[in-house]
Parts: structure tokens; sequence; C-alpha cells
């Protein structure tokens, strides 16, 4: 099947040849801006913005999603095309060679990197083939017009840069009217008027050309006030002359170039994409910025990057490029002092040995003398520190540095204002695309399980896949599946990665960066790699290292500035898994066994007890499980609300999983049931139903293995618990029998009530309205023993959900009405959502639409405050089917898409009949 993504033009969407309807205008913007932004993130608020701009209706997020739906109807049947739903955004799927605009951009990025002649010709043909017209044309947006006029300028930018690529072939005869024609349409261009000049004289219509000149000139000054540039007087002067230099494919002999230097090393021919690093490179050409510092970790591909760069843009430094790797992060030697690479760069730009003066400042003084009049570009490759480098930058402002560092050298951004280029690990799609270029596609289109582990285990890093490629290419008959193979032990993943050489093991790179740490900065980095989330803010940083939080802040920036640990966000800190796996050998070799066991505890004390902290803030209405005191330097946040709280929880989700695995490989098992019980809550907001009950499964056999009787009993409750969430009814019963037993045998009145409510829900799913009424009323009557009001009102609220679902609405109300004082005056947030839900019901079914719709909002607020978007949707799917009840479609179908952009995130199979509701109301 034959696809193309057209937007160069009107938008359309061919298959085989033919057009594939695609709806209205403003269907068609919703493609158009999801085509421009393929395979990134868009948020619904970005793409209404970029479709209606301020003109957006009022229910504008309705149409939105109305016509993403029928958009992924229509092109579903295309192979390898998806709108998918990440993280609060869409994103579209598609091979970006099948969309006009990209093909067009990876086509002008290979004819730069051709740079002259017939190949570079060809690839500029081709890529200004691709326009049919205005793109997007018909559509009309702010953002849409923005895109629209800054592709036309790169479409003019390329049409120039072709006609002269074609001058330089002797192509003038056939670009005279091509010429004529772009300079009628833009009569203040210079550079067109140049090469019609150009064109003319050399079709020999000298005085043509200078006629062109003139009626030029006459029209700057006449209507712009302003002379002719140097370049295009020069041109005139050379052809009242007849000096013009023929087209230099026509040049028998070359002359001899001027003497300038020319030092880059060769480029790597493996060099994939870094699209967005490359521009910011090309935006600080165009801003004059001065300087340029690419940072990044060891084995990242800096010094590809720079090089590739270098020699793409060489074309613009006529006068010289000057390299030196200065060393910085070597095995072997000192970093270059800068009066030794001063010394030798003098002499490159032509300063005999006996006039380079002695002395740092004087060397410095004279190398920006002779830099000043030139348009050079140094490239200042594996730098130290900003005090290695600011001797080695020109003065000149035709000149551009660019320097590779492991180090972030802010000095040189905050005084020299260098533009920062920060290189991470290549995306999933990059290092596919390395391999590839390396392998051949057969070998990796042969083995796409292989290639994806062989991807996640590199870590992405780019010399880690070069060690890679490289057995690979090696050893043609070893299957990719056993290079994985061998990466799939982390503790062996390094030896797997040493190549041929010390100098390109991936071990040895990273030891560079290590050794340069003090002391401290060298332990935290060893203990970091036994936190066991993927990454950790300077709190837990404190706590595994046993040192005050201000202390564990600045050696993180010690490691931050070398890029061992990067802050990826801000206060959040990590290394990628190649790193880690580096730390974790060093820290096994360095620190003895107590002290490593010692950290990971501290650690896990860290999150067990602020977790403890948070949990209280959630759902006081918890019996309370007893902690052991945390030892000292763990740190205490100030965890003081509900919304700290969530904060504090969703910020250390991940962690908190990772940390429960940990304390169950580290055999302390007390953490191990005790931190699923301080996460049990969030998860149950959050929606993660799935990961509730299996951390609680873990809680459960670290209580077994410790024998004790109330973790098991509370580990039984909540496990049973997120088994009713997860609609596993028989084996919740299961679990919550066993919990009463070991509540009844402990005497644990509160305990008991806790887990009747329960086993009350269970019944109620399995259809058993008697069971679950009768465990409703014991769970009343034991909590009213044990004077637990707050689940008494819970107990009620559920009493009258039962009563509701058996048809009893009056009942219903009068259960939900008597729970509602009592959940006033205790201020039980979740509480009262779950009642004034329960409230909403009754009043639905006993036809009081407007009652119910107005308990659904106050239970929607609730829900909202709470930050629990599973119950938030539930509640908006209750609501528009009261608003639908009551005549109100618009309104239904508001709630109902509100609904839908909250489940899709999570998944949710209720995204399905939501679809449903929306599709049946907006054919109404």
């Amino acid at each position: 099947m034959g696809v193309e993504f057209a937007v160069l033009g009107d938008v359309r969407v061919r298959i085989d040849g033919q057009d594939l309807d695609i709806g209205h205008a403003r269907q068609r913007s919703v493609l158009a801006v999801l085509l421009a932004e393929a395979g990134r993130k868009v948020t619904a608020g970005q793409l209404v913005d970029r479709v209606w701009g301020e003109r957006a209706p009022l229910r504008a997020r309705n149409a939105l999603y109305s016509y993403l739906f029928r958009l992924r109807t229509a092109l579903r049947d295309i192979a390898g095309f998806d709108i998918a739903h990440r993280g609060g955004g869409y994103v579209l799927q598609v091979d970006v060679d099948t969309v006009d605009l990209h093909l067009f951009h990876s086509l002008l990025g290979q004819a730069r990197e051709a740079a002259e002649g017939q190949p570079a010709l060809a690839l500029f043909d081709r890529a200004l083939r691709l326009w049919r017209g205005v793109p997007f044309d018909e559509l009309d947006s702010p953002w849409l017009a923005s895109v629209r006029d800054r592709l036309q300028k790169e479409r003019f930018a390329a049409q120039v840069r072709r006609q002269d690529i074609a001058l330089n072939l002797g192509m003038h005869a056939e670009l005279l009217a091509e010429l004529t024609t772009a300079t009628t349409a833009n009569p203040f261009d210079e550079r067109l008027a140049g090469q019609l000049m150009l064109a003319l004289y050399r079709c020999g219509r000298r005085a043509e050309a200078l006629t062109q000149y003139r009626t030029f000139h006459a029209r700057l000054v006449a209507e712009i006030g302003v002379e002719p540039g140097d370049q295009l007087r020069r041109l005139q002067q050379q052809m009242l002359a007849s000096q013009v230099p023929p087209p230099p494919a026509a040049q028998q002999t070359a002359q001899a170039p001027e003497p300038v230097p020319q030092q880059l090393p060769a480029a790597s021919p493996w060099f994939i994409s870094r699209t967005r690093e490359l521009g910011l490179l090309d935006n600080a050409l165009k801003a004059a910025a001065g300087v340029v510092l690419v940072t990044g970790t060891g084995g990242s591909g800096k010094t590809s990057l720079a090089l590739h760069w270098a020699h793409r843009e060489a074309g613009r430094f006529p006068d010289g490029q000057l390299y030196v790797n200065l060393r910085g992060f070597d095995q072997v030697g000192r970093p270059l002092s800068p009066d030794d690479v001063l010394h030798g760069f003098l002499e490159a730009l032509g300063v005999p040995a006996e006039h380079v003066p002695a002395g740092t400042d004087a060397r410095a003084a004279l190398y920006r003398s002779q830099l000043a009049r030139r348009q050079a570009l140094v490239l200042l490759d594996n730098a130290y520190d900003a005090d290695q480098i600011r001797p080695l930058l020109p003065g000149g402002a035709n000149c551009l540095t660019v320097i590779t560092s492991r180090d972030r050298a802010t000095d040189l951004i905050t005084h020299e204002g260098a533009v920062p280029v920060p290189l991470t690990v290549l995306d999933e799609a990059e290092a596919v695309s390395l391999l590839i270029k390396r392998l051949g596609s057969d070998r990796v289109a042969a083995e796409p399980d292989a290639v994806a582990r062989l991807v996640a285990h590199s870590a992405r890093l780019p010399l880690a896949l070069a060690v890679v490629a490289g057995r690979a290419v090696a050893n043609p008959s070893f299957p990719l599946s056993a290079l994985a193979d061998e990466l799939h032990e982390e503790r062996a993943r390094l030896d797997a990665l040493e190549a041929d050489g010390t100098t390109s093991s991936v071990r040895t790179v990273f030891s560079w960066s290590y050794r340069t740490l003090s002391p401290e900065a060298a332990r935290l980095f060893r203990l970091l790699s036994l936190h066991p989330g993927p990454d950790a803010d300077r709190f837990a940083a404190a706590a595994l290292a046993g040192i005050d939080v201000s202390r564990a802040r600045a050696l993180l920036d010690e490691l931050t500035r070398t890029h061992l640990v990067d802050e990826h966000r801000l206060g959040r800190f990590r290394s990628h898994d190649l790193l880690r796996a580096y730390a974790t050998e060093l820290t096994e070799k360095e620190d003895t066994e107590h002290e490593r066991r010692t950290a990971l505890r501290r650690c896990l004390d860290f999150y067990l007890h602020n977790g403890f902290a948070a949990e209280r803030q959630l759902a006081p209405h918890w019996p309370p499980i007893t902690l052991t005191a945390a030892p000292d330097h763990v740190p205490h946040l100030p965890i003081a609300d509900y919304h700290q709280a969530m904060h504090w929880l969703t910020a250390e989700h991940a962690t908190l999983l990772a940390a429960t695995a940990a304390a169950v490989r580290a055999r302390l098992d007390v953490h191990a049931w005790q931190l699923p019980w301080v996460h049990s809550t969030y998860l149950s907001r959050r929606g993660h139903l799935a990961q509730r009950a299996e951390s609680q499964r873990t809680a459960l056999e670290a209580a077994d293995r410790l024998d004790d009787d109330l973790a098991r009993a509370t580990s039984r409750l909540l496990l049973g618990r997120a088994e009713i969430l997860l609609g596993n009814q028989d084996q919740a019963l299961k679990h919550l029998r066993h919990a009463l037993e070991g509540y009844t045998h402990l005497g644990d009145t509160t305990g008991m009530a806790i887990t009747r409510f329960s086993l009350s829900s269970a019944y109620d799913l399995q259809q058993c309205h008697t069971l679950a009424l009768e465990h409703a009323h014991e769970a009343l009557r034991l909590c009213r023993e044990a004077g637990d009001h707050a689940w008494a009102a819970f107990t009620l609220t559920a009493i009258g959900w039962y009563h509701g679902k058996a048809g009893h609405h009056e009942q219903a109300l009068a259960h939900c009405s008597e729970a509602k004082p009592l959940l006033d005056r205790i201020g039980d947030r979740d509480g009262r959502a779950h009642n004034l839900h329960c409230l909403a019901r009754a009043h639905h079914k006993l036809g009081r639409h407007a009652e119910s719709a107005q308990c659904y909002r106050d239970s929607l607020a609730l829900f909202r405050e709470l930050g629990s978007p599973y119950l938030e949707a539930t509640t908006l799917d209750h609501l528009g089917d009261a608003l639908q009840a009551a005549g109100d479609h618009p309104g239904a179908f508001d709630a109902w898409t509100r609904a839908l952009e909250i489940l899709e995130p999570l998944a949710h199979p209720d995204t399905v009949e939501i679809e449903s509701k929306l599709l049946n109301t907006s054919a109404r």
C-alpha cells in the first residue's frame, strides 16, 4: 500500500494514488497540526489553539475529540499510523518519509551535507518537487499561518541555494527565465539580483547584466534609501573589468587556495539524526552567538555531533577551521594547557614559531588579533573547564567557537553568553537508525525483538551502540539475539561492551569522569547506584549518604557538572543504565557490604517515614500502622496537607514501587510490607489498581515470612480491597475472609469492621445483595461499638448504595442522608464525595434529574480536589447520563468528553462505552 500524507499544498491523504476522504476543513486542520508535529506530543489545549486560535468556540474540545475519533476511524487501515494518547497529549505515529513536509526537510539536510555538485542539485530538485502549492491551502489559523510562512521562507532559501549550485555547474542559460521571474517577485533581494546578473553575464549579455545592476541600485536607493551590499558591488566591478571568474566546474586549473588552517578530523560516517541539537547549532550560527557549548556524558556523541556540523558548515568559514582535543577527560596525561594550544593555533594561522611570544596572555592577545578579521571556526573538543577554555576564545565577531565538554561550564553561559547544547542519549528511533546504518536494514528487520533489547541494554548511548554494532559487523554469523543475551545481565553488561582497544571501552570512558571527582562526590555517585527508583531528589541522596541535605545538594552539583548524574527535571537526578551499572561495580569494589546495606536501609526508611506522613494526610480515617524509629540523617519532609502529600507521592510513585522490590531483595521484610501500606491509598486514588494489588501480594509474602499476624491481616485486607476494584471478587472474598479471621483472633474491632465493610462490597459486586447488606449492617454495628464515626458514616453510605442497586431508591436516600451530616462534621472529603455520588444516583433513578446533576457536580468537585482521576471520570460519565435524561444533550456531550480525556491515558476499558455515547450524541 503506497501512502502519502501531503501538506505542502492542500492537506490530503493518498493511498495507492487515490485521495482519501479526511473530512471538512477543521478536521483536516487537526490532521495538519499532527502531521507537522509527527512523533511529538501535542496537548489537547495546543491542538485547540493551533486549529482555532483566539476564535475557538466554547465547546472546541468536544469538537476536537470528535475529529480525533473520526480521523482514527478514517485512517485505521494504514499500517504504522496511529494517533496515540500519551501523558496528557496526542502523538501522531507515522513513517515520516510518507509526510511531504518531513521528507522535504530530510532532503534539504542531505543536500546541505552534499554541499555542491550534481548530487546536491538532485536532492534540492527532489525536495522542491514535493511542493504542490501553498502549505495547508484553504486552512486558516494563526499557528498554521506562522508555520506556512516559515515553510515558504525555507522553500525560498532552498530555491536560492539550488540556483547557486546550478550556476556553479555552468547552468546559467537554463536559469535565466527562472531567475527573471524570481527577481520580479522579489525586487529587493540582493542575492537573486546577483544571480541574475551572473547568469546574464555568462550568457554573453554583459550590457544587460550591468543594466540589471543599475536598475536594482536605483530601486534600492529610491524606495529604501540604502546602497547595495559589498558582494553585489564587487560583482559589478568584476563585470566592468571583465574579471568575473568562470563557473568552478569550467575552470581548467584551480587557483592556489589562500593558506588557511583546515584542521577538522574526519567526521564519523555513522552519525545519526540529532535534529534538535543540529537546529540549536544552526540557530547559534544565524544569531552570531560566538560561543556554543555542547555538553553531555562520556560516550554521548558530543565530538561526533560537533564534527558532523562543522564539516557541514565549513563553507561558511572561508578563513579556516581550527581544531584541538583539549584532553580534559582522557585516559592518559593531563588536560592540555591553554599556553600549548595557543602556540599550535598561532603556527596554524601562519605566525612563525620564532614570533610566537612567551606567556599565555601574550599568546592569547596575538591569537585574537590574528582572528580579528577572519571568518573562522574554532572547535575546542573535550574541554576540562571554563578556565582552560577562556584564553582560547577569539575576539572577532565573525568567528564561532564550538566547545564539547563533560563539564557543564556554566560560567561560560553566564559570562561569555555561550549557547548551551545539552546532549542526552539517543531516542529509540535514532538508536535503531544507527544500527540500521551499521548493520543494514535487512539484518535489523529480521530480529526486531533482539534489536529492541540491544537498544534498551545499551541505554541508547551512542558509544555503547557503536561497540555493539562493531561486534555484530565483525561477526556476521552471530544472531543479534545472542548479542542481546550477553547484555541482559546488568552486572556483566559493561564487560560485554568492552571494545578492542581500551580507549573505546564504555567503562574506561566513564572512568575519565569519575577520577575527577572529590572523594565525597565519588562516594555519593557509588551509593546512588543503590537507590531503587528511576530518579532521586536531594533528600533521598542525603539519606543514602548519611549527610546533611545541603551537603548532598553541593555534591549532586559536582556530579551533574561532570555529567555522571543528570538533573533531568528540576530537583530530580538520575544516571542512565550503563552509568548505574558502572556505579554498581564501583560500590561493590570500594564500599563494604555493611556500608551498602546501611545506606540502602537509610534510603528505605526515608521513603517509609515520609510516605507514612503523606498517607496520614490522604486517609486519616485508616487505623495507622506502627513504624520503628528512623535513624539519624533520614530527612523528614514538611508534608502538612493533602495537596503536599499528593504532590510528593506523585513524584515518588515509581520509586515507592521499586523500594518495595528492593526491600524484598535485601530481605528487609518489615519495609517490604509497610511500604505498600503507605502507598495503597495513593494507588487507589490515582487508578493504579493492578499496581496496588501486586504491591499488596508482596506485602502479604513479607508478612508471612515475618509470621506477623497483624501485618498478615492488614495485608490481606488491603489485597482483598484491591481485588474488588480489579473485579476479581472470588479472590477478594478469599483474602477478606482470612483477614476477618486474623482480626477476630487479634480482637481488633476496627479491623473487623473495615473487613466486614469490604466483604459487603465484594458481595454486592457479585450481585449477592442480601449478603452485602448483612455484612454492611454488621460492619455498622462494629463501627459504633468501636466508636469509629468515620467508618460508620462510610458504611451508612454503602448501605444506601446497596439499597439503590436493589431498586429501593427512597431507602437509599434515607441512609445516605443519615451519613451526610456525619461526613460533613468529620470533614472527610473522600467519604463525602462517595456519599454525594450515591445520593446523585438515587435522585437520578427517582427522575429528579436536576438534583441528581447537582449532587454529581458536587461529588465531582471533591474527587477533583482529591486528585482521583478514575473516580472523577466515573462521576463525569454518570453526570452525562443524568444530563442526557434531562434533555441537556450538549451538557452530556461535554461531561462524556471530559471523562474520555481522563480515562484515555489510563487505558481504561470504560473508554469504549463513553466513545459510543459521544458518537450517538454527536450524530443527533
